[in-house]
């Protein structure tokens, strides 16, 4: 059985990996509607307000905990080189956005990170699976809810694992591409997934037998007829949700955060495209983050004002570099943030 290099699925992280090939997005994807979605949530780099510009699309996704705490990846925003320090520096949240041409021309909220918490046992680097893939951002000021009710636009979660199931049924959502290299869509998409059983899983990826936990949770999906790829996520949907449909209460709960795949976004040789860190095994860490319990000065970053304006003037907005590789090779993808970075960052029309 073949065995898989991983692919983080960020376009801006600080994992640095070897023989990764690079695809973006959500794969094999249909139009989504933050109606249905509501806790759906984007992020983007703004450093307008600091000499810089703005990213024209999202660089990860992220889910809305309440008014003032949201979900994601660490490896969205984990590390302390230029570009991870960008990315914590300057990250702004846009809830429930339905198209990411949408920011900054039209009236869209946008919420800047004051504090960012990530869990004490992430493990930084593909070769361990990425454990315990997960971060929240408290904004500087709370969010307005797109419902009458700001409840509803909250994470629902499931109160135990009985969804793991294969007649469950799951949707990943984010904002991206159809299949690789083929930007056909602005609009937040979403594709079915259906469970894959741990053991499964570890076969398909270099070191799951020795590195999968059981605080992942692993997908696959349908091969299309059009794409020839399995449904699946892809680079630029970390830190998103993977939804579980609750029949009972007829609600979308979020079972995982959108973590890593094969290196092949999509592989129709590959029995898991998607891998999640599973919410269930976390819920202790969220609350205590919510609730203020964690303090500590290694998993928790401050950020202020003044630190981004002493960043901006000390030239690290324009340190941020692009590096070339070769077609079909492979790609660490802070370089392939370092390319979108230049490709998208504009500087505001004064």
């Amino acid at each position: 059985m073949k065995k898989w290099t991983l692919l983080a699925l960020a376009c801006c992280s600080a994992v640095s990996m070897a023989d990764v090939e690079v695809q973006p997005y959500i794969v094999n994807g249909t139009s989504a509607s933050v109606d249905t979605f509501p806790s759906m949530a984007s992020l983007f780099i703004d450093a307008t307000d600091f000499g810089g510009g703005y990213s024209s699309g999202s660089y990860c996704g992220a889910t809305i905990l309440d008014s003032q705490h949201i979900l994601t990846a660490a490896h969205c925003i984990y590390g302390d080189d230029t570009n991870a320090q960008v990315a914590q520096l300057f990250t702004v949240v846009v809830p429930q956005l339905q198209s990411d041409i949408e920011l900054p021309n039209e009236n869209i909220q946008s919420v800047r990170v004051k504090e960012v918490y990530y869990h004490s046992d992430y493990k930084n680097t593909t070769a361990r699976l990425l454990p315990n893939d997960i971060a929240i951002l408290k904004l500087e000021s709370e969010l307005i809810p797109l419902n009458s009710n700001p409840e509803n636009d909250y994470v629902k979660f499931a109160d135990d694992e009985l969804y793991r199931s294969a007649l469950s049924v799951f949707s990943a959502v984010g904002h991206g591409n159809t299949q690789s290299g083929v930007d056909e869509s602005n609009h937040l998409l979403q594709t079915s997934l259906s469970y894959v059983s741990q053991s499964t899983c570890a076969e398909a990826f270099i070191g799951g037998r020795d590195y999968l936990t059981d605080n992942q949770i692993c997908f696959t999906g349908p091969i299309s007829n059009t794409t020839n790829l399995r449904n699946g996520t892809c680079q630029g949907d970390s830190g998103g949700p993977v939804y579980w449909y609750d029949g009972n209460a007829e609600v979308y709960k979020q079972v995982g955060v959108t973590s890593f795949g094969p290196s092949k976004c999509g592989n129709p040789l590959s029995n898991a495209t998607s891998v999640f860190t599973e919410l269930t095994n976390y819920k202790v860490w969220i609350d205590d983050v919510i609730a203020g319990n964690i303090n500590s000065k290694i998993t928790k970053i401050e950020i202020t004002d003044v630190k981004r304006q002493s960043f901006a003037d000390s030239g690290g907005l324009s340190t941020v570099s692009s590096s070339s590789g070769g077609g079909g090779g492979s790609l660490p993808l802070w370089s392939v943030f370092a390319l979108g970075f230049i490709g998208l960052f504009r500087k505001q029309q004064r």
